[in-house]
């Protein structure tokens, strides 16, 4: 009787491990990957600006050329809408999207109640130069901007 009691014994023990190495009991699970798309939705503010490498704006400088981008605005926080506001104080609604690779911001569908921001035929490309992290991103135009000269813009941005 002993032996079987013992043999028992053994029987749940073996049966215990097995459930619980099959199960991945102790193994800490894989950290997920955020995406562009995800840390991407936020209000975003203007640091620093510049068209074709000159400095428009700096938010710690007293002296800029381009004052108005301290108003600056691009709301992305809710998926797959955009509200823009220019260095004009006009403000622009729309859809934004992001490529597959990762590489390329787009707002399409920009509309006010005064139109389409000039040029654009309501839609405006970034390049995403660095990804969002630690409350930073960088955006360039891929294409020059009518309201900038016809420059390319250079927008380092900081997390709202």
């Amino acid at each position: 009787m002993k032996k079987i009691n013992l043999l028992l014994l053994i029987i749940s023990v073996v049966l215990v491990q097995a459930c619980s190495s099959s199960s991945g009991g102790g193994t800490t699970p894989p950290t997920p990957v955020e995406t562009v798309a995800t840390t991407i939705k936020k209000s975003w503010t203007v640091s620093q600006v510049s068209w074709d490498g000159v400095s428009q704006f700096d938010k710690t400088s007293t002296t800029n050329l381009v004052s108005g981008y301290s108003g600056f605005k691009l709301d992305l926080s809710v998926a797959g809408t955009v509200k823009l506001t220019e260095f004009d104080g006009n403000v622009f609604t729309g859809n934004y999207s992001i490529s597959t690779d990762e590489t390329t911001l787009k707002l399409s569908g920009l509309t006010s109640s005064s139109g389409v921001p000039s040029g654009t035929n309501g839609n405006l490309d970034f390049t995403i130069l660095s990804k969002p992290a630690g409350g930073a991103m960088t955006l360039e135009t891929t294409t020059t901007y009518i309201k900038a000269s016809n420059k390319k813009v250079k927008l380092i941005l900081a997390g709202a």
